[in-house]
């Protein structure tokens, strides 16, 4: 196993006593899993959940007192669940609840490995690092990177504009036009002929201001109804 390969912390929920002790012995030949606890009611296992960060539960569908769809419900969104279970009529219900994979008992060891193969290709998915996406702007006589997801907004100021970030204003040489050119066009909208704001920093809006960070930027009412379409997909 490669060095970087992380180790999934696994939990295993099941009531029949002779499936556990399987389930404990395949989790622990895998090199990329590491076995949290193998428990046979929703209770105990709701308590481990607690205390340590579980990134894969492989469960049953029948379970004392709820059943194995209403204990997912309450599993964090990084938390990926495997049902295993001695019936395919829950295999279109469990997809819809999002599970990595459906697995039938009598437990096939080859497809258990394909399953934690399945397993870790989704979860380095969701882990990988966000590439930051920067913009090249000339500033002082220098070229510079500004994080396009830390810009607020972008505001006219003669021949120049004024970038407001997160964490600074630079003033640059450029028009408008150029510059809304330059930025992600799903992303930032013009809401005034001075004024470029980042969609997703939108506080509120009414039909004459928009408030990113506590400041009020003016709108032009016209463009109003493309704010509106825009961020109807973000709510």
């Amino acid at each position: 196993m490669k060095k970087n390969t992380p180790k999934l912390g696994t939990l295993i929920l099941d009531p029949s006593p002779t499936h556990r002790m399987l389930l404990s012995h395949v989790v622990s030949k895998q090199p990329q899993l590491h076995l949290l606890g193998a428990y046979d009611n929703p209770t105990a296992a709701y308590k481990r959940i607690s205390e340590v960060k579980v990134d894969l539960i492989i469960l049953e569908v029948d379970l004392p007192l709820i059943d194995g769809f209403n204990f997912m419900e309450a599993l964090d969104e990084s938390t990926q669940a495997v049902i295993i279970t001695a019936s395919p009529q829950h295999a279109l219900k469990a997809f819809d609840y999002g599970v990595t994979d459906y697995l039938l008992k009598p437990l096939d060891p080859k497809r258990f490995v394909r399953c934690v193969q399945k397993t870790l290709k989704k979860y380095n998915g969701l882990h990988q690092p966000k590439k930051k996406e920067s913009m090249t702007i000339r500033c002082d006589l220098q070229q510079r990177e500004v994080d396009v997801s830390e810009l607020l907004w972008v505001e006219a100021m003669g021949d120049y504009v004024k970038l407001i970030t997160t964490s600074e204003r630079v003033v640059v040489l450029s028009t408008m036009k150029a510059m809304a050119d330059k930025l992600p066009r799903d992303r930032f909208l013009r809401i005034h002929r001075s004024y470029i704001v980042n969609l997703e920093k939108v506080d509120n809006f009414t039909s004459t201001r928009v408030e990113i960070n506590g400041n009020l930027l003016p709108m032009s009412r016209s463009r109003k109804p493309s704010l509106e379409r825009r961020l109807e997909p973000l709510e």
